[in-house]
């Protein structure tokens, strides 16, 4: 059985991927994938989410915006080998008690952890997050998301993912944590978006990818 933990900032989008990865599971898609297998969903808890009163979303769109305040979480059976793995991705508010609690338990409880970070502003703020996480193992994996929010030419879009992944990987290497490995995705369906299935794809490789090489 493996542990995973979704570590990071606020709306680096966590919540995005646990959520578009129990689609893939309950529409069978996980099966599709490289390294796809048949898994069943046992059980899923996103009672973590709260309302965020005034948020940007519910102005804009007419949607209600929310935030994680308890660690959400799904566990799901690999049919193959009839192991089970839970998934906890908590809030990433950590200035909140009840949030920063969360995030220690998740830190310690996990026994794999995936640092998320969202390519849609400074990886430099987004870093600032994971000083006040002090229980990390010794290599841990790295999940760049929202890919689909970067701009300019291809060219530039790879050049700047690039500069983020070298940010990354020093900020972690200056604590003695090694990046096992690095993955690219979106966590949401996106009009418009050409390769949006490429990434979205890469959340569920990421998942079982990490459980069948630690479970």
């Amino acid at each position: 059985m493996v542990n995973i933990g979704l570590l990071g900032d606020i709306s680096v989008g966590k919540t995005s991927l646990l959520r578009l990865f129990v689609r893939y599971l309950n529409k069978g898609d996980i099966e599709n994938v490289e390294g796809g297998t048949k898994c069943t969903v046992m059980k899923t808890d996103f009672s973590g989410e709260a309302t965020v009163p005034g948020g940007k979303k519910e102005d804009a769109l007419n949607e209600k915006e929310t935030k994680t305040i308890h660690p959400n979480r799904i566990v799901f059976r690999d049919d193959k080998t009839n192991k089970a793995h839970t998934i906890f991705a908590p809030g990433g508010d950590s200035s909140r008690a009840v949030v920063k609690m969360g995030i220690i338990t998740i830190s310690r409880i996990a026994t794999q952890i995936v640092a998320v970070f969202s390519m849609d502003r400074p990886i430099e703020d987004q870093l600032k997050f994971f000083m006040d996480v002090r229980f990390f193992p010794k290599a841990i994996y790295v999940c760049i998301n929202k890919f689909d929010l970067m701009e300019g030419s291809k060219a530039e879009k790879e050049k700047k993912l690039e500069a983020s992944k070298k940010k990354i990987v020093d900020y972690f290497t200056k604590r003695k944590i090694e990046v096992k490995e690095t993955y690219i995705t979106c966590g949401e369906t996106v009009e418009g978006f050409a390769d949006i299935e490429t990434y979205n794809n890469a959340v569920a490789e990421m998942i079982l990818e990490i459980c069948t090489a630690t479970g």
